[in-house]
């Protein structure tokens, strides 16, 4: 019988990533493609199938599958993005609204809540809107129909060319609309038809808010420990307090509040152990029966129950696909670590949610379970501690094994980190290995005891004692966040981050010196922000309604209500973003070096002649700007339709201009509308 060959068998751990790449490239492509874009693709597709059958060898049919599963991939997301119902047209500023109540998130300055089936008085068609309430206003019951008047809008677009995309994640997520009520909610009488895949989403939605209830209940009004267990239990991260999660994500411990491959790999691995040694108890079972099977067949359902009522997140969908996969491995006598496995798991996710792949929950966590599973495959990992005696051997693995855990896991994300955030937690070793043996031994346990003891009314017991291990881990980020030099800032520009990222699952996925090339391409893409240039001179968010000018190592914004687009802009860049520096009068406004101008119909000609940039929120003539001096003029109308901004300055000209309609503003979920700052919509 014919073997396959070398090439042939890796296809099923290089398969799975080329169809995760097609779907990126479709994703991160500025310009929809065409029709005849797709066709000439599928016959590209045919004419190398031909060839790999005429001509069979494994780099011809690599070539062949390579583009296959890679179309594949973009296809997918193409047909997912041209299914999506199209968002809200323009901003209502007051709609009676009804809908039903498909899940809600408690945030510390109200409730947002998802309704399905929502309908807008003088509108046929239901859509999908995000709500958010004020704190006055209560929660509403999971599944209930509920009336109200709210402001609602499109979904806002990037204050950014590089900042997260809100209307393609809505878009993908099929929500037409967002906005704030204007009024209470009321509750309305069900439909007679309200049964089926609604009914079981409302109960699990109505289980997970009655948990966050009782779990909040047990630790003092406001303390930031209710809001972390409530992120443990629940994976909401609403509850817990601005200056907590910014402690928690400069000390490298950020990844302990969004429920993802630690938690329900200690979850599982408790499960498992407690019911395996409760069987092997009962002598009858363990010398009859295949215990550790049972024990991993009631360890999946547990982690099944703990991925609903977490509200099944990218990292813990993607952590559920893994540790299933890992515990159907141990039921069939096979290994429960795999790269297939992970691969797999990865597309999995691309097929239920395309657009996650884009997200840094997406990236940052495969990147850390491909790399932990291929470091951890590598005999370089491989200590020998048979000299040792037994407790202090187990002592040594462990000690070793959550080093290399935490080194692997930072080196992996680091890139997409810094694409994403702008910033590298630098002491995250010490960090983590004071904070996850205590989340594995002591928190994890005493959460999921205090989850199987809520429905009696038993919980707060498990819940005060996982509060002690939870504050031990607070102190420990606060502690860590407050050293100095604790933070890397710095700017990874798109290419670095192919780089990696390719390079990456070249270096986890090839043997021997095929892991050359991704190696170097990993290095090259690490060397990048080395390489990528000064930060923009100017920024604009959508409309102008904030805009900053560098001067320095620093920003100086304006505008009103700018927290979160400086907030974004300080990632982006790495640099602090204050308020204020501008000088202004009745005229107008000029940046600290003058070089930027926030013209007046008045100010507009000495603007023209003094600035490189000027900023004119209204219409401009064609005269007017044909008669204006400076480098770039941006009226109303560049500004609507270019959205965010951001533009390089040269001694006497313009050097370059970035803008979100160059970046997203020829896809289906376009540029967005709106000039609001408001990073909670």
């Amino acid at each position: 019988m014919p073997q396959p060959s070398s090439a042939a068998a890796g296809w099923g751990e290089w398969g799975p990533w080329l169809f995760v790449g097609g779907a990126t490239a479709y994703l991160a492509l500025p310009f929809e493609p065409p029709e005849r874009a797709w066709g000439a693709a599928a016959a590209l597709a045919v004419a190398l199938a031909l060839w790999a059958w005429r001509r069979p060898g494994p780099w011809r049919e690599g070539a062949a599958l390579a583009v296959a599963l890679g179309l594949a991939g973009a296809g997918w997301s193409a047909w997912t993005a041209h299914r999506a119902p199209p968002p809200l047209a323009e901003s209502i500023h007051f709609a009676e609204v009804t809908g039903r109540v498909e899940s809600l998130e408690h945030r510390l300055n109200g409730t947002r809540v998802r309704l399905s089936d929502a309908r807008i008085a003088g509108r046929e068609a239901p859509m999908t809107i995000r709500i958010v309430f004020s704190a006055d206003d209560g929660e509403p019951r999971p599944g209930a129909r509920i009336a109200f008047a709210a402001r609602l809008s499109p979904p806002l677009p990037p204050v950014h060319p590089d900042a997260f995309d809100l209307p393609r994640r809505a878009w993908f997520q099929g929500i037409a609309a967002m906005g704030y009520a204007l009024s209470p909610w009321r509750e309305l009488a069900p439909p007679p038809d309200d049964i089926g895949t609604a009914a079981f989403r409302a109960a699990i939605a109505h289980a997970r808010q009655s948990l966050r209830v009782r779990v909040l209940a047990a630790f003092p009004e406001g303390d930031a420990l209710g809001g972390i267990a409530t992120a443990l239990t629940v994976g909401e991260t609403g509850a817990v307090p601005p200056d907590t999660l910014r402690a928690w994500r400069e000390s490298g411990l950020a990844h302990m509040l969004s429920i993802s491959g630690l938690h329900l790999g200690l979850f599982a691995g408790f499960a498992f152990l407690v019911v395996r040694r409760g069987l092997a108890l009962v002598p009858a079972l363990a010398l009859e029966y295949p215990i550790k099977k049972w024990a991993a067949a009631v360890a999946l359902c547990l982690t099944t129950l703990y991925l609903l009522i977490s509200g099944g997140s990218v990292p813990t969908v993607r952590a559920w696909l893994m540790t299933a996969a890992a515990l159907a491995a141990v039921t069939l006598d096979r290994s429960p670590f795999s790269l297939r496995l992970v691969g797999l798991a990865a597309a999995t996710v691309v097929l239920i949610d395309p657009e996650a792949v884009m997200g840094p929950s997406f990236q940052m966590s495969f990147a850390a379970v491909l790399a932990l599973i291929a470091a951890y495959r590598s005999p370089l990992l491989s200590v020998p501690f048979t000299a040792l005696p037994p407790w202090v051997a187990r002592a040594a693995i462990a000690l070793v094994g959550t080093l290399a855990t935490t080194v692997v896991a930072t080196v992996a994300t680091a890139p997409f980190a810094l694409y994403h955030f702008g910033q590298v937690a630098l002491h995250a070793l010490p960090a983590n290995l004071l904070a996850v043996p205590v989340l594995g031994l002591w928190v994890m346990p005493w959460g999921m005891i205090a989850g199987f003891a809520a429905p009696f009314g038993l919980e707060a017991g498990p819940l005060h004692l996982m509060g002690y291990g939870i504050a031990w881990i607070d102190r420990v980020a606060a502690t860590v966040a407050a050293w100095p030099g604790h933070l890397w800032f710095a700017r990874m520009p798109d290419i670095g981050l192919v780089l990696c990222a390719a390079g990456g699952v070249g270096l986890c996925l090839g043997h021997g010196r095929m892991r050359l090339p991704g190696l170097a391409l990993a290095l090259a893409g690490f060397a990048t922000p080395w390489f990528a240039g000064p930060p923009p001179d100017f920024l604009a968010s959508p409309g102008g309604a904030v805009l900053a000018a560098r001067a320095g190592e620093a920003y100086a914004a304006i505008g009103a209500r700018s927290a979160f687009a400086r907030s974004v802009w300080g990632a982006r860049t790495g640099l602090p973003v204050d308020s204020g520096g501008w000088r202004c009068d009745s005229e107008g406004c000029v940046s600290p070096d003058g070089r930027v101008a926030r013209a007046t119909p008045a100010s507009l000609g000495d603007d023209c002649t003094e600035a490189r940039v000027v900023v004119a929120r209204f219409p401009v003539s064609a005269a007017e700007r044909a008669a204006c001096a400076a480098p770039l003029l941006l009226d109303a109308a560049d500004l609507a339709r270019e959205g965010a901004l951001a533009v390089w300055i040269g001694p006497t000209d313009v050097l370059r201009i970035d803008s979100v309609r160059a970046r997203h503003g020829r896809r289906p979920w376009g540029c967005g509308r709106g000039d609001a700052d408001d990073g909670d919509q």
